[in-house]
């Protein structure tokens, strides 16, 4: 099932608000040619009111394929409304009509659909065609508000008025459609603005809320799991050392037996180092110049994927300062990991830097992915990789997020993917260094 868009949904809207005022129209010119006997020009009304829903029913099969509207297409519908109503009117008593106020309907659509550029448009023109209708019309004798206004011409004649023939009457609705239209214009396009801004915050909001829970899940799990490999790892040590002993005539094996060694040491230095993370209280930062911690980030993670090879560009310039721990370290070296895999070839990484922050680009040559997977990558737990779980990238935007920075990743334009990290500097850390 598709989903529909924003504009998809109000375009619908705007279909059935066609039809009930098409109804209502119809009705009132019944009303007016077989109860009042009113000699208006109803060809040219009725040709108007079939144009128009000839328009709302090409709309119909419009909205049932699958390509999304845009606001122009939207703007367009507002503005063929508009003109419809104006043609209407002028056959009809113009700006005496009771059905002027409708202008105010698609001034309102807009001011709460689209941007101000389109709304501040159709209120013009609104007022523009308002405005046309003070004076050029075929007048409605019932509907003039003074009877004693018998120079208004001869009914179904075209009435061009004199700017003193019209009344302060027909001047006082002119002046509210223009206070109105302004207000809604301005007001509902504000708040609308308002209403789009919070629903972005309440969605980022929702995205972080289940990012912290499936964090909160993993290290739970991670918690447990280091307390559990703590005992095996433990008697493996306690073995190797009685193997190294039975071995020590034997070169080759003992040589082995020293490997295993250092393979658990290994293990139980990051089952320690995981806990001292964890500990957010006693966590340590230092201040490192910005160049200095990237190289040295990149012949770490190096030493660990020495079958990857990695092109380095660092920016010109003074290398500022940054505040840096070992979560932010874990947190590049995941990312600079995920880049690897998708591009066993090799990655550039690109160091550059502004008065307020700093950036790093990890471009691979992979498969690359789509857009839309990318905005799920680091919002929940998802993977690229048959073998992965997709945490890796997940912990690394929360780490990276804590410091008020922001991770990103998008298909590249030759092939591949661009993963983008920009993170602020401190305000005490934004100096350079001598």
């Amino acid at each position: 099932m598709t989903t529909l868009n924003a504009l998809q949904v109000n375009l619908q809207r705007l279909m059935i608000i066609r039809v009930i005022v098409f109804g209502c129209q119809l009705a009132a010119l019944l009303y007016a040619r077989y109860v009042m006997a009113l000699n208006l020009n109803y060809a040219m009304i009725m040709s108007t009111l079939f144009l128009l829903a000839v328009i709302n029913g090409a709309l119909y099969l419009r909205l049932k394929q699958d390509r999304a509207p845009a606001q122009l297409e939207f703007f367009v519908h507002l503005m063929l409304d508009v003109i419809g109503l104006s043609l209407m009117l002028y056959f009809a008593g113009g700006a005496t009509s009771p059905f002027v106020s409708y202008f105010l309907v698609p001034v309102t659509i807009a001011a709460a659909t689209l941007t101000s550029a389109y709304t501040w448009i159709l209120t013009g023109v609104s007022l523009g065609c308002y405005s046309l209708l003070l004076y050029f019309y075929q007048p409605l004798p019932p509907l003039m508000p003074l009877a004693a206004d018998l120079h208004a011409g001869m009914p179904g004649m075209v009435h061009e008025a004199a700017p003193e023939s019209v009344n302060l009457h027909i001047l006082g609705m002119w002046f509210n459609f223009l206070v109105s239209a302004v207000l809604i214009t301005y007001f509902v396009t504000q708040m609308a603005a308002e209403i789009r801004k919070q629903e972005t915050r309440l969605g980022r909001y929702r995205e972080d809320t289940l990012r912290n829970e499936q964090i909160l899940a993993v290290a739970t799990q991670a918690a447990g799991t280091a307390h559990t490999l703590g005992t095996p790892l433990g008697t493996m040590a306690i073995l190797l050392k009685e193997m190294q002993r039975g071995y020590a005539s034997q070169p080759e094996l003992l040589a082995e037996v020293q490997l295993l060694q250092q393979q658990v040491v290994t293990c139980r230095d990051a089952l320690k180092e995981l806990v001292q993370i964890a500990d957010f209280k006693n966590r340590q930062t230092i201040d490192i110049p910005l160049v200095i911690f990237i190289h040295t980030l990149a012949d770490q993670w190096q030493l660990i994927r020495p079958e990857i090879s990695c092109t380095l560009h660092v920016a010109q310039g003074d290398a500022p300062l940054v505040e840096v721990d070992n979560m932010l370290q874990q947190a590049l070296i995941n990312i600079l990991n995920n880049a690897a895999d998708a591009s066993p070839q090799g990655i550039t990484v690109s160091l550059s830097w502004s008065a307020s922050q700093w950036t790093l680009q990890i471009r691979d040559f992979g498969a690359g992915i789509s857009r839309e997977l990318s905005e799920q990558l680091g919002t929940r737990i998802v993977s690229t990789k048959e073998s992965g779980m997709g945490v890796g990238l997940v912990l690394s935007q929360a780490t990276i997020n804590r410091l008020g920075g922001s991770v990103s990743i998008y298909p590249h334009a030759k092939g591949g993917s661009l993963t983008e990290v920009i993170i602020p500097f401190h305000l005490d850390a934004a100096v350079h260094a001598e």
